[in-house]
Order: C-alpha cells, then sequence, then structure tokens
C-alpha cells in the first residue's frame, strides 16, 4: 500500500478540485433557475465549506460535550479488593 506524504495529498486534492471546477463549467446543466446553481464551481465550494463547517462541530463544539476524562469509570477506592 503506497502511503502518501501531506503534501501529496494536497496537490491531489487540488488537482482533484481544479478538474471538478473545470468539468462544471463545461457540463453544468444550463436549465437552473437560480444564481448559485449557474455559478461555476458554487456546488464544489459549498461542499467543501460544508465539511469544514462538520469537522469543526465535531472538533469543536461536540468534543467537550462527549470526552470524559480517563478515570471517567474508577470510583477512587479499593472496594473490589475486599
Amino acid at each position: 500500500m503506497m502511503k502518501l506524504t501531506k503534501t501529496a495529498l494536497y496537490k491531489l486534492v487540488l488537482i482533484v478540485s481544479v478538474l471538478a471546477a473545470v468539468l462544471e463549467f463545461f457540463f453544468a446543466h444550463p436549465h437552473y433557475h437560480e444564481w448559485w446553481n449557474t455559478t461555476p464551481g458554487f456546488n464544489l465550494l459549498f461542499g467543501f465549506a460544508g465539511c469544514w463547517l462538520l469537522i469543526f462541530v465535531a472538533k469543536i463544539v461536540m468534543t467537550p460535550l462527549l470526552q470524559r476524562p480517563e478515570d471517567y469509570y474508577d470510583d477512587g477506592g479499593d472496594d473490589d479488593d475486599e
């Protein structure tokens, strides 16, 4: 299995994003009625922003709500030895 470096992964994401924007520009369906559907690359940017929003919510907002201390289930006593 090939392991990608961080730089190679960023380059790959950039290439795929540019390719998707170019393909959307040339092959987008022209019968949309809203302005955002006729803007080239809008769906790509909207999806990218949506993914970053999900990551932000998961890491910043949900982590303090769901994460427990390491000794959460420990009662602190030695009652189990008796």
